[in-house]
This record gives C-alpha cells, structure tokens and sequence, in this order.
C-alpha cells in the first residue's frame, strides 16, 4: 500500500504496510539468481556455464555496485527538499561511466587483465565470463536510472509500484532465460542476456510511475541548482555509501577469486554460486531494512519497536533456512530446482546449514545502515564495510588450504564471518554516537528531522 508521509506514531500496522511491499521487491530481486542458475545447471557443461556467470555477474556487481545507493540517497535528498533533477543528473553520469568501462573488459584486452590477472580464470570459464561481461555491459546505466526512481518513489512512500516493476523484470527474465535454454546451446551469456533484459524492463517501468500527489512535503521537480556545489554535495554524501555497496559485492568476487586458485576451480565457484544464489534469496524479506531505518525512524521509541518487529520477521527467515537445510528437505528441493550432479548439490547442501546465521546478521547490518544514513553518519557504514570486506578475505584465504575442495561451505563461512565482525562496529557505533542524538519521541507532524552531517 503506498503510504500518506506523516509523524503518526508507528504501529505494527504501518510498519507492515510500507514494508510488505519493499519485502516482496526483495524477494523478486534475489529470485533472479536462482532462476538463472537453475537455468544454467541444464547447460550441457552446467560446472563451466554457473562459474563462467558467477565471475562475470559477481565482477559487473562491483560496477554497479556504487549506482544502488542512489536509490537511498535520492530519498534522503528528497525527503530533506532538495531538487530531483540534479541527483538524477549526478547518478545517470557515473552509471554511463561505469557501463563503458564494463564493455571495455568485455570487447578489449582490459579484460584479459582483469578477468585472467585479477581474478585468476582461464580457459573455458574465462571464455564464458567475458562473453557475459559484454552483454552485462547495459547494467550499470540501467542502475542508475531505476535507483533514482525508486528512491524518488520510496520518499514518496509509494512502494507497490517497486514490487510491481521488479516482479515484471522477474517474469521477463524468467521466459528470456527459458526460450534461450531451450532454444540456443546455452552458456553464461544466457544469464548475462536475461539479467540485462529484465533489468531494462524494471527500469522503464519504475521510471514512468508518477510520485502521486501524497509524496513529500518538499517539491521533487526537476529545479535548477549551481552543477558544480549540487555535484559535490552529493558526491560527499553519497561516497561512504558507495564505497560500503562497493565493498559488499565484492565479497563474492572476492572468494570467486580465491576459488579459482583451488584444485578444482570450476566445481568450487560453482557449487559457491548456487548456494548464494538461494541462501540470499530465503534471506532477502530482511533485505530492505535500510530503507525502514531512512523513512520510518525519528525517534527512540521508534527504533525500540522497529528492533523488535525486524527482529521477529529475521528469525521466522532463520528458522526457514534452517529447515530448507535439513538433509530430507534440501535433497528434494536442491533436486528439484537444479540440474546438477550428485556431487556439487552434496556440497551445496553442506553449506546451507551455515546460512541459518545470515537473516540475523544481514537484516542488523541493513537497519543500521539506514539508521546511519537518516543521521548522517555515511561514514561509519564505509569503516563497517572495509572491516567486513577484509575478514572475508582473510577468512577465505587461510581456509583455502583445508577446506579448499568444499567451496561453497568455504565462501559462506567467510561471508558470515565478515557480517558479524561489521555487526559489532555498527553496534558499537550506533550505542556510542547515534542513540545518544536520537531523540526519544519524533517530531511534530509536519516537521523534518534529518541531519544529512553535510552543509547547504
């Protein structure tokens, strides 16, 4: 339901109401990557084709990566006045930006740097990979552009036509991925051509949907500022949260790189892809959280009520997880969905169990995120984000020794890893420096009480 914007006190009711749809927008997000690798798993080499796109995705995640936190900040901007035509401006720029230099390592021999020295692949999964990267070449841009309007839709508490969009681009990435299984020889570039036309259908259609006459106080029209000050402004504000969504997708390239340096490359990332592809997707109705820190809490009394619901929806996840892991469960499911030898579904279910942790540590690391956000302290989320990103790395290189040849329980072990140790500096900090400015109740209806930590 989209949401009228007011300071009422926050009920389990409204809570439900503007999150439901933002959960239903997850869960379709991270649908994707179990459609594909489902899709990829009937491939005739489905080893070569999952980790071909699994370092092609992972690599152009990182591109894109930066372009996802437009959709926070243009609510945040929004929220607190500011014009919409210069974010807009801002993020469509570094998302072009960011497109050509994903093609350059698709058609030129950066790619040969990057996928061959960087990452370390080679043969058929370096084929495969860069064929991929190549037709991925479109995603950044489109980022962008549904970033900014979804946040322009998010300050506006209108947050069904999101679900809508993005359960369209699941329904076209679905039949894409399926006529182009069945029709073609298949290969990693099925995914990358799915993904790419999903995403393009999501973004016109977020783009097109008007803010409605109950979005914020402060007018959203396209109104003219200085280019140069609008610009760094945003860039101030905006750059720890690119560099922590940076540093977050990442990690899996992190451990795909580390993976293709064990025995057995292909079998290792490709046991890892399937694993995360449906551990995140069973997590993802915590995946929103950020945006209920943002939009929902001004106040203490706020946040004490928000800890409590986002904490019962993260254990109800949990215990799914944890019963989806169960030998007779898992076997039937994992089965089921892919089409894979006895093998590499042991060792995807064998990692599985190791998830039960993420709905717990994701959805804390999300609240917090936006908590930090609404308060102006961006910077705490970057620190958070390094700290994680290093443990990751530390965590998956001295395990490549004696857990090399079971890589998906190695990639998630050390994506967990990271979570609680980036858990315990945004506890610490919020503890520290933000319970201490929150104000116990929120303001009166009608006022706006964001400190964005940035001048003008």
């Amino acid at each position: 339901m989209d949401e009228p914007r007011g300071s009422s006190p926050l009920t389990l009711n409204r809570f439900a109401r503007f999150y439901a749809p933002l959960a239903a927008t997850s869960l379709l997000l991270t649908l994707t990557n179990p459609l594909l690798t489902s899709a990829l798993s009937r491939n005739v080499n489905p080893a070569i084709a999952l980790a071909g796109f699994g370092v092609a995705f992972s690599l152009c995640g990182v591109l894109y990566s930066p372009l996802l936190v437009g959709q926070t900040v243009a609510a945040t901007r929004l929220l607190s006045g500011r014009p919409f035509g210069p974010i807009q401006s801002f993020w469509l720029r570094i998302g072009a930006l960011l497109s050509l230099l994903t093609l350059a390592i698709g058609v030129t021999r950066v790619g040969d740097w990057v996928l061959g020295g960087v990452i370390g692949v080679s043969g058929d999964i370096f084929d495969e990979a860069r064929l991929a990267i190549a037709l991925l070449a479109p995603v950044p841009l489109l980022t962008a552009a549904r970033a900014v309007h979804q946040g322009r839709l998010v300050a506006g508490h209108r947050t069904n036509p999101i679900a809508f969009a993005t359960g369209a681009r699941t329904a076209v990435l679905a039949a894409v991925a399926a006529v182009l299984t069945l029709s073609a020889a298949g290969g990693a570039w099925v995914g990358a051509a799915a993904f790419t036309l999903g995403l393009l259908v999501e973004t016109v259609l977020v783009a097109c949907t008007r803010t409605g006459v109950d979005g914020p106080v402060h007018p959203v029209a396209a109104e003219e500022g200085t280019p140069g000050v609008s610009d760094d402004r945003l860039l101030r504000f905006s750059t720890p949260l690119m560099v922590n969504t940076l540093l977050w997708w990442s990690t899996p390239l992190l451990i795909n790189s580390v993976l293709a340096r064990s025995p057995f490359p292909a079998e290792a990332i490709a046991a890892f892809v399937v694993v995360e592809a449906v551990a995140w997707f069973l997590t993802s109705p915590v995946g929103q959280f950020q945006h209920v820190g943002v939009a929902l809490v001004d106040c203490k009394r706020n946040h004490r009520a928000v800890q409590g619901w986002t904490l019962a929806l993260a254990t109800g996840v949990a215990l799914v997880i944890g019963l989806i892991s169960t030998p007779p469960v898992r076997r039937v499911v994992l089965g089921a969905v892919f089409g894979l030898d006895p093998g590499l579904l042991a060792d995807i279910g064998a990692a599985l169990p190791f998830a039960v942790a993420y709905p717990w540590l994701y959805g804390h690391r999300q609240y917090y995120q936006g908590l930090f956000t609404r308060c102006g302290r961006s910077d705490a989320v970057g620190w958070g984000a390094a700290l994680r990103v290093l443990t990751v790395l530390g965590v998956a290189v001295a395990g490549l020794g004696p857990f090399g040849d079971s890589g998906a329980t190695l990639g998630v072990v050390a994506a967990g890893a990271g979570l609680v140790v980036e858990g315990v500096l945004l506890e610490r900090v919020a503890r520290t420096q933000i319970m201490t400015v929150l104000p116990e109740s929120g303001p009166a209806r009608g006022e706006v009480q964001i400190d964005e930590g940035v001048t003008g």
